[in-house]
């Protein structure tokens, strides 16, 4: 039983080494399969896109492309553009369609520029896509939307009145070139040139659909004002949702006396304005027929008011305008003589007022005063300047009765005129003008009556005249 046992082991641990010896040996490594620790694998990088979104008041907008690695190589990424969200309006937009990401790098950007030529106010939108790329894969939804809230910009034009009113005021409009979806605010400013100061709304509103917006400019007129033409020039301070027009700034001018639109009817109530310029006889005046002459004046026209009296003969009041037409002394003529009297030989004219023009005349007074063109020379002086008016001259009538039309009215012995001059034909297109007048009495050899402007006589027979003539200032002329 030992020795069975014994030889059953003696067997199996034979069997134990054949089975050993018999099994398949393990492959070995060979150098070329080892992987070389300090060599990376080649990795296919992905590009990616991404953007601001939206464009900015210079409407551009930042655009990046990413690689999610490094490449040894370049990658040139193909751009295009891709379909908008939906609720928006397309943009067209400028910017380079082929971008290279250069070897080594990560990134490139580049700016996109929104084209908003011609469009209206709105909500847009432009979208970018990834098209291709070579060296890189593309990302999925490689897609940028950038949106953009157009405000349409239209141009500001600010106008004005000419003038202030007699009653310190004048109208200013903002005009835009064309309505926009949202307000536009515009602050106002006086320039610093301006000669007057004047209240006003500085910052105006034009709601959004709406295309203009009138204020009212109030000037601060001051008590002791000369006569004279002060500017007020506005201009824009600033501009929100607009740009400048054509018309950036408006000049309103204060002309003292002020600018007034008269009606020549032989009606009066006008004339009581106390902004007109009004002349009246001095005490101790020499020729005390006419007692208060008046002046005004608009873009137009000059406007001349008398009040006189008149002795009871039918005959035409004889008389003399004389007129300064620049309202400069140095240019023109002197009169050699005031009055044809033999007391009054001496007496001295007026001291060289610059006339331009002299009317001889007469007015007529039947039922009334109508007219004065009848027996009228228009002699427009054409002497050197300084000279006596006599030297050179030349009738000059005019065909327009506007040109100088007059009505009045004869009541108890007391004329009134009111006499409507053209600015045009008698060349007062400046700022300022003079007049003198004088009546006279036709059956006693053409003698003074009345005269204007006249100063306080020291007594006859030696008189002299007022220095310069009655001066009206005159608004800014147009035809």
């Amino acid at each position: 039983m030992k020795r069975t046992r014994f030889i059953m082991s003696i067997l199996l641990i034979a069997a134990g080494f054949l089975a050993g010896s018999c099994a398949k040996p393990a492959p070995q490594e060979t150098p070329s399969d080892k992987p070389d620790p300090g060599q990376e694998q080649t990795v296919t990088p992905v590009v990616s896109i991404s953007a601001d979104a939206t464009f900015n008041e210079e409407q551009e907008a930042n655009v990046k492309l990413t690689l999610s690695s490094k490449s040894d190589k370049d990658v040139k990424v193909k751009l295009a553009k891709a379909a908008i969200q939906e609720g928006k309006q397309e943009l067209a937009a400028d910017y380079g369609k082929n971008v290279t990401i250069k070897a080594g790098e990560t990134s490139a950007t580049f700016v996109a520029e929104a084209d908003v030529m011609g469009l209206e106010g709105g909500e847009y939108q432009h979208a970018i896509k990834i098209e291709s790329a070579e060296g890189a894969t593309v990302a999925e939804n490689a897609v940028v939307y950038i949106n953009y809230t157009f405000i349409f910009k239209p141009e500001v034009s600010i106008y004005s009145d000419a003038q202030f009113a007699s009653d310190g005021t004048a109208k200013v409009q903002l005009v835009l070139a064309k309505a926009t979806s949202a307000d536009v605010v515009v602050k106002l400013a006086a320039k610093a040139d301006s000669k007057v100061n004047a209240a006003f709304d500085e910052n105006v509103t034009i709601p959004a659909g709406q295309t203009e917006k009138e204020i009212t400019v109030t000037a601060d007129i001051p008590s002791d004002i000369a006569p004279g033409i002060y500017p007020l020039i506005l201009e824009f301070a600033s501009i929100e949702n607009g740009v400048p027009g054509k018309s950036a700034e408006a000049t309103i001018n204060l002309s003292y006396p002020f600018a007034l639109d008269m009606t020549i009817d032989g009606v009066f109530d006008d004339w009581e304005d106390p902004s007109i310029v009004t002349y009246t006889l001095p005490e101790g005046a020499l020729f005390t027929a006419i007692k208060t002459m008046k002046l005004a004046a608009n873009a137009k026209y000059v406007y001349m008011y008398m009040e006189f009296d008149d002795p009871s003969y039918d005959i035409g009041r004889p008389m003399d305008l004389f007129i300064n037409a620049d309202g400069d002394p140095a240019t023109g003529c002197y009169l050699h003589t005031i009055d044809n009297a033999g007391d009054y030989a001496f007496i001295k004219p007026w001291n060289n007022p610059g006339v331009e023009w002299y009317i001889e005349g007469a007015l007529q007074s039947a039922d009334g005063f109508t007219d004065f063109t009848n027996l009228s020379y228009y002699l427009r002086y054409t002497g050197a300047d300084g000279d006596n008016f006599w030297t050179s001259f030349s009738n000059t009538p005019s065909a327009d009765p506007q040109d100088h039309f007059l009505q009045g009215t004869l009541e108890n012995g007391v004329g009134r005129i009111e006499l409507q001059l053209s600015r045009k034909f008698y060349e007062m297109t400046g700022s300022k003008a003079a007049i003198g007048f004088k009546l006279m009495d036709g059956p006693h050899d053409w003698n003074a009556l009345g005269l204007f402007p006249q100063v306080a006589s020291p007594g006859a027979p030696v008189f002299t005249a007022a220095e310069g003539l009655c001066e009206v200032y005159l608004p800014a002329y147009a035809e």
